[in-house]
């Protein structure tokens, strides 16, 4: 099988045997890039900016953090009534987030659990800290799920009226 292969490579001409050298030396690196190597570079970029995700979303969750610590430091020591399901729903409209909101419901005890499958975090996050400091409610539980659209996020959020002292 070998010997015959070299038989016919021995037949072809020297520009034949060069311009199929050469089509060998571009054509091996060409599917090693395309195979092998171009993969890595795309899930190492892709990697690379979830952890950049990640960073930014702890910065943000600290730097709120930090804000309702100041509050509740600057705040007298009686919690804020609640605005109520309606006054939450006009503050999403005036944000205009009402659209994207999926899931809008009071609980029991005046609790308020509200919800979003595609929403802009920045948007989101600007709205939650404007409304925060006076809206009569903490964040029970927030969850943030990463959307396939960078920059965009599943939410859902547990309000709790705030407790008394």
């Amino acid at each position: 099988m070998i010997g015959r292969g070299m038989d016919r490579l021995l037949q072809l001409s020297a520009r034949e045997r060069r311009g199929l050298g050469l089509m060998v030396l571009v054509l091996i690196p060409a599917l090693l890039w395309l195979w092998l190597i171009s993969p890595l570079l795309e899930r190492r970029a892709a990697l690379t900016r979830q952890l950049h995700e990640a960073q930014a979303l702890q910065i943000w969750v600290a730097d709120r953090a930090a804000d309702q610590l100041q509050l509740g430091q600057a705040q007298s020591s009686q919690p804020q009534p609640p605005i109520g399901l309606s006054g939450l729903e006009q503050s999403l409209v005036q944000a205009q987030l009402r659209a994207q909101v999926t899931r809008l419901a009071a609980q029991t005890e005046g609790g308020i659990e509200l919800g979003f499958e595609r929403v802009e975090f920045t948007v989101l996050a600007s709205w939650l800290s404007q409304m925060d400091p006076g809206w009569g409610y903490d964040i029970a539980s927030l969850e943030l799920q990463r959307h396939a659209d960078p920059g965009w996020v599943a939410a859902k959020l547990t309000l709790a009226p705030q407790s008394r002292p």
